[in-house]
Parts: structure tokens; sequence; C-alpha cells
């Protein structure tokens, strides 16, 4: 598994496609800040549209286009004519997916809508920004991701059985598409994901990722890095914008949360395997980053 597959297990991304939307005229679309660990995501399969943010900054979409954001950012949905007050759209039966309309008489925007459910501290998530757009432009035609776009969309047309299982599927292998497009086109110069295209500090990263319960030393950490120890410190708190035990301890808590949710081992067990030899120690920790307590979550007491 490398360090990328790693960050995206420790995130447990769980995809879902929700809905379908057909508007036709002037019209606005509000979204609220979704919940922590909910990354919403569109895809515009016809038309074009434009997304306003809190900020005011504003972005075109057009077919083919897909928007992802990682940490729900609110955002507005408008058509490209006149600015009018957002609206609730009308729910029509029938479909695969609920499809929700406004106007009837054409179609002016069709678009796919869904979630990526994630561990609401995962590392890989915050390393992305409040908003990445992959424009369709930007892709060759025999890209995977347009392929994978046209699978959903026959999917979401079809109707067949299993048709809401195959989507599922399909919207998780969405997500690994959309993180290796944004990564091409836009790399990243600082945080969790900049580690890894540092040729040097990225070995280190590797390393704790593939074994977190290592009683890691910044001398070792150092040596694997071939870097001086002071020097070692320094760039990687530069790049990461944390130290590296900062993000032992969430890498830690992460895979600590996954088993928890994940599996039948026993909390000692557990603390073992995320390199706490004190079981306590470990609980007192988990539950300064989720708030709640290893049972608490082992009961279901988060999502």
């Amino acid at each position: 598994m490398n360090s990328i597959d790693k960050l995206i297990s420790l995130a447990n991304v769980r995809g879902s496609l929700d809905l379908r939307c057909q508007f036709e005229g002037d019209w606005a679309r509000d979204h609220q800040q979704e919940v922590l660990g909910k990354a919403p995501y569109h895809i515009v399969l016809r038309g074009e549209c434009r997304v306003e943010f809190a900020d005011g900054q504003r972005l075109p979409m057009r077919a083919g286009d897909i928007l992802l954001l990682p940490r729900g950012a609110p955002h507005i949905m408008h058509s490209v004519g006149k600015t009018v007050a957002p609206s609730t759209p009308k729910r029509v039966s029938g479909g695969t997916l609920p499809l929700y309309r406004i106007g009837v008489a054409s179609t002016d925007l069709d678009m796919l809508c869904g979630g990526f459910h994630y561990n609401r501290t995962s590392l890989l998530f915050a390393a992305l920004p409040e908003h990445l757009v992959i424009p369709s432009a930007a892709l060759p035609a025999s890209a995977p991701l347009p392929a994978l776009v046209d699978m959903l969309r026959g999917e979401a047309d079809s109707d067949q059985v299993g048709a809401h299982f195959l989507l599922d599927a399909l919207s998780q292998a969405l997500f690994t598409l959309l993180l290796r497009a944004h990564i091409a086109s836009h790399g990243q110069h600082t945080g969790t994901l900049a580690l890894l295209s540092d040729k040097r500090l990225g070995r280190a990263w590797q390393s704790m990722l593939a074994d977190p319960a290592f009683e890691w030393t910044v001398d070792a950490l150092a040596e694997t890095a071939s870097m001086s120890r002071a020097t070692f410190m320094r760039a990687f708190v530069r790049v990461a914008g944390v130290s590296p035990w900062a993000l032992l301890t969430q890498v830690r808590m992460e895979l600590a949360f996954s088993l928890l949710s994940h599996s039948h081992l026993g909390l000692s067990d557990i603390a073992s395997q995320v390199g706490y030899q004190s079981q306590a120690a470990f609980s007192k920790k988990f539950k300064e980053v989720y708030g709640e307590s290893p049972g608490r979550v082992r009961r279901g007491g988060l999502v």
C-alpha cells in the first residue's frame, strides 16, 4: 500500500451519489455548511452555471466540470442569467436517483450531486483546499475520469437492478480519480501531501505512515531522510506546518478510529497497535482529539 492509499484508507472514505438536478431558466440554489466529515460534490452533465462562495469568490462551471468541497463549504449555485433569490426545487418521483427540478419545459442544466463521508480528523482532507474544480477541458477524452462520469450518468439513467449499489461504488472510485487529477494539475506546496512530493522528507513521512506504532525519534527520522537532525526538523515544520510528532499523533488517532469502528479488537490491543503502551494514555489522547472516549466510538457514538 503506497502512502496515498494509506491516507485514503485512514480517512475511511465512503462515496454516495445522492440526487440529480435539472434546472431551467433563471435559478439559484443555496447549500449550507455541511457537517464535519462530509464533502459534497457536483458533476455538471450538461449546460453551465456559476458558484458563489461566502468570501465572494465566483466560479464558472461547464459541462464535464466537477466541483469538490472537501470541508463542505457553504455555497450558492446560480444560473448564468440574471441573479435571482435561491429557491427550493420540486422533487419528481421515479428513476434511480431522486430528481429535483426547477422549470418544466426543458433542461438548461443537468447535474449529478453526491458526497464523500470520511473520518472527520482526516489528514488527507485537511490537506485539500476549501474547494477544487476538475475542469473537463483539462482532461483528455480517454482519461478514466470522463469515462467514470459516463458510467455514473448511464447508471443514473438506467434504473436497473442494483443501480443504487453500483452508483455508490462508482462514487467511491470517483474520489480517488479526483484526487489524482488535482495532484497532477496543482501539486501541493504545504501540508501532508507536500511531504510526499519532497524526495527526502517524503521518505520519513512514508515511514511514519507505514509503521505509526513504532517509537520514532528525531534521529531515526532524520537518518531516514538523509538529513541532519536540525535541518530535518526545520524542513519538516516548514513544509508540513506542524512537527513530526503532531502528524504522527494524528495518524495514530485516525488508525485507532478505524480499528474501533471496523474491528473487534479490545481497547488495550488497539492502544498497542497505535503506539501506546498504556490504555489510559491512549484513551486520554483519543478523547482530546475526538471529544469522545474510545468506548463511545466503539458503541457507535460517532459517525
